[in-house]
């Protein structure tokens, strides 16, 4: 029989001793504002100040590392010949013990720079640039200049950069050799070149494609066989693969060729290009709020390879106006969206839509089927041309009573964006001039144009810190206000346009305080956008009116709205949450509006 044996042991805490060591730490001796910052952020006693110390002799050790890290700073900046001294509570760094160190009270350390003479560069040679191509490389580096260390640093990679122009592919900086003459507090500079083989372009292999079809990336390559090397191009062909949004990853690599000598003679190599096509299948929903619109919710799915070269199609639903109107007479719409790239002619795209329309907004009522086919351009840098047909048939009720409509358009677009964020832009415009001639086959009326110009900007203060202007102006001639037909005239009000006030309801207005709409519109808009982190605060202000002229009247005062919004900035983009009032009030307008949206007002 086995016995159990039970104890217990009585564990008596034994008293604890902990100190904690802080300081504070100041550089002087310099004054350039450039040069203390360098300092400032190589030095782990500033970086890590705020850090309490469990023992002084850690202190210490930070202290005497820093000494070579300043020196190295001074150095970089051309001063060779710099001096560094280091005391805590004046005690002189390298003599100092622990025990001279209190945790009673903030140890003073001050880091005491004196930068001496400046150096300048003297002799200056380049070596391995006697071959084709590089005979009238140049360095920038200028006898007389200050002896930086970043300044050789930007010229090797200046050269590496020039010589891959040129065809080297493999190009590669030798070893550098700094000089210093502390006698004439100069530096002689000695650096090499390793350009290797000079390459041209050989056989393409592409690699990964499975749904894309292969012809379809060889016809977008921009260089020929036996073409000369060029950074550049390549990476403007990755670029301009990455934006037709079929691959999740693109890799394009020129192999050294395996007889690489060095000949003078330039080299064929190959060219591989290894790709991850995307899930090309997608869909989603969105929805938004606003007080003077309701409710609207949207849902869509999309294929981006719909037939194997790049082919988008999109479909979508969307509903709005719940909560607004009536259940049975909320807005309704089903849209088609497909585009094909490369259409006839390279970075030429064939844009195809078609639209089952049921809205109810106060100003009408339409039902109508839509379709048109256009094709868009660039035309160089970050202007985009389109143009195309476009027909309806309609059934439009409004204040004048209901009727039929047919109409053929031909719009017409030039259009420029040198922004790079299409949800949240923080620098650059995008300017469009949008002109449609109309022509009616049937319903009353005649021919009219409409012409349409807006502008937007934004401006990057300082870092958070963005201002977004906008401005619109449009036109249309040919027609009469009664003799257009309600969907084509203008209108201004709401979240996109003048906040504060009601959906369309900007402009002249019918004796049930309906809106009409005009002939002409001017709209302007501006908000500073203030964002820490994932957060931001948007005070605005939006202006705008609506005209029966065919120009604006510039003499006749605008609505204007003003309000602020708070900011979430998602990996979705921002969402947004604006609460506008309206400034110059009238019998009909409520006292604020709120909308509640993805993305920025514009």
């Amino acid at each position: 029989m086995r016995g159990l044996i039970f104890g217990c042991v009585l564990m008596i805490p034994s008293p604890s001793f902990s100190q904690e060591f802080t300081y504070k730490v100041e550089v002087t001796g310099v004054e350039d504002d450039e040069i203390v910052k360098a300092i400032e952020a190589s030095s782990n006693l500033v970086q890590f100040a705020k850090i309490p110390l469990s023992s002084s002799s850690v202190l210490i050790h930070r202290g005497r590392s820093d000494e070579k890290r300043v020196l190295n700073v001074l150095k970089s900046f051309g001063y060779f010949s710099g001096k560094v001294r280091i005391e805590i509570d004046g005690n002189f760094i390298q003599n100092i013990l622990p025990s001279q160190i209190s945790s009673d009270k903030p140890s003073s350390v001050v880091i005491s720079v004196a930068t001496g003479t400046i150096f300048l560069f003297d002799k200056i040679k380049l070596q391995g640039s006697d071959r084709p191509g590089l005979e009238n490389l140049s360095l920038a580096l200028k006898t007389g200049d200050i002896a930086k260390g970043q300044a050789v640093l930007d010229v090797e990679r200046e050269m590496i950069a020039k010589a891959k122009i040129a065809g080297y592919a493999y190009a590669q900086m030798g070893k550098r050799s700094l000089r210093v003459n502390r006698k004439k507090n100069t530096m002689d500079v000695i650096l090499t070149l390793l350009p290797g083989d000079r390459v041209m372009l050989g056989e393409v292999n592409i690699s990964g494609l499975e749904q894309v079809e292969k012809d379809f990336v060889y016809d977008r390559i921009p260089w020929k066989h036996g073409d000369m090397y060029d950074p550049g191009v390549l990476e403007g062909f990755r670029s301009d693969l990455s934006s037709l949004d079929l691959f999740s990853s693109i890799k394009i690599a020129v192999p050294e060729p395996n007889n690489s000598t060095e000949l003078k003679e330039p080299q064929l190599s190959p060219v591989n290009i290894d790709v991850i096509e995307r899930e090309f299948r997608f869909f989603g929903f969105g929805s938004d709020y606003s007080t003077t619109e309701g409710l609207g919710v949207n849902a869509f799915w999309g294929h981006r390879n719909f037939f194997g070269q790049g082919e988008k199609l999109k479909v979508t639903g969307r509903l709005a106006r719940i909560g607004e109107n009536d259940f049975s007479n909320i807005d309704q719409k089903l849209i088609l969206d497909f585009q094909k790239p490369d259409f006839l002619s390279r970075k030429q795209n064939l844009l195809i839509n078609a639209e089952l329309v049921n809205e109810n907004p106060d100003a009408f009522k339409r039902k109508a089927i839509s379709g048109s086919v256009g094709i868009s351009r660039p035309l160089g840098g970050t202007f985009t041309f389109s143009v195309g047909v476009t027909g309806e048939y309609s059934t439009i009720e409004d204040e004048n009573g209901e009727d039929t409509f047919a109409l053929f358009g031909l719009p017409m677009s030039l259009k420029q964006d040198t922004t790079r964020d299409l949800l949240d832009p923080k620098k650059g415009f995008r300017n469009e001039i949008r002109v449609t001639p109309y022509t009616t086959a049937v319903g009353p009326g005649g021919d009219f144009t409409k012409i349409k110009l807006g502008s937007r900007g934004y401006f990057e203060i300082s870092d958070g810190v963005v201002f977004a202007g906008r401005a619109v102006v449009g036109s249309i001639v040919g027609a009469s206000t009664d003799d257009i037909p309600a969907d084509k005239r203008y209108f201004s009000g709401g979240g996109g346009s003048v906040r504060g006030y009601a959906y369309q309801n900007v402009g002249p207005l019918d004796g049930s305080d309906d809106p009409i709409g005009g002939r002409s519109v001017l709209e302007l808009g501006a908000e500073v956008r203030f964002r820490y982190k994932e957060y931001g605060l948007v005070p605005f202000i939006d202006g705008g009116n609506v005209f029966d002229n065919e120009i604006p009247k510039f003499d006749q005062k605008l609505q204007w709205g003003v309000g602020l919004g708070l900011r979430y900035y998602s990996k979705l983009g921002p969402l947004r949450l604006d609460l506008a009032v309206p400034i110059n009030k009238r019998n009909n307008d409520d006292p604020f509006a709120f909308y509640i949206s993805i993305g920025q007002a514009f």
